[in-house]
């Protein structure tokens, strides 16, 4: 008798997985983690990049690092940003010591950090500001 359950428990389970998946995808894709954090006071002006990391997958090639000057500096940009993995993306940047930066993710109508399962729906809008030391 268990055995001729066996098939219903495992069809019952496949579609639990399936549905999980779904609902894992249809959540919006955000901001998880920055280097710098956001609000860091005392950063290293010898960093040489500005990273976001998101809670997906990433369209590659897609990006929109977004100016703020209302809120602080822009850095220099040192080079093309790149994914590092399948979720983070870094600009290579030039900092100033002492200075008070902004740097909008998908900010001010700009939205080309996309994720891979909504490649039609922006990110969800992130801005870091951070300071660095002298």
């Amino acid at each position: 008798m268990p055995t001729k359950r066996l098939p219903l428990v495992l069809a019952m389970l496949s579609l639990f997985l399936l549905m999980a998946a779904v609902v894992a995808q249809a959540q919006p894709c955000v901001v998880t983690a920055s280097v710098p954090a956001n609000r860091a006071q005392g950063v290293d002006p010898k960093l040489a990049y500005i990273e976001v990391s998101f809670n997906q997958d990433m369209t590659p090639g897609r990006w929109s690092w977004v100016t703020n000057p209302k809120l602080g500096a822009f850095p220099v940009v040192a080079g093309k940003p790149v994914f590092v993995d399948g979720r983070t993306c870094r600009l290579p940047v030039k900092l100033a010591p002492g200075v008070t930066y902004a740097v909008g993710i998908n900010t001010e109508g700009y939205g080309n950090f996309r994720a891979l399962a909504a490649p039609g729906t922006p990110c969800a809008p992130y801005q870091i500001i951070f300071t660095t030391g002298n």
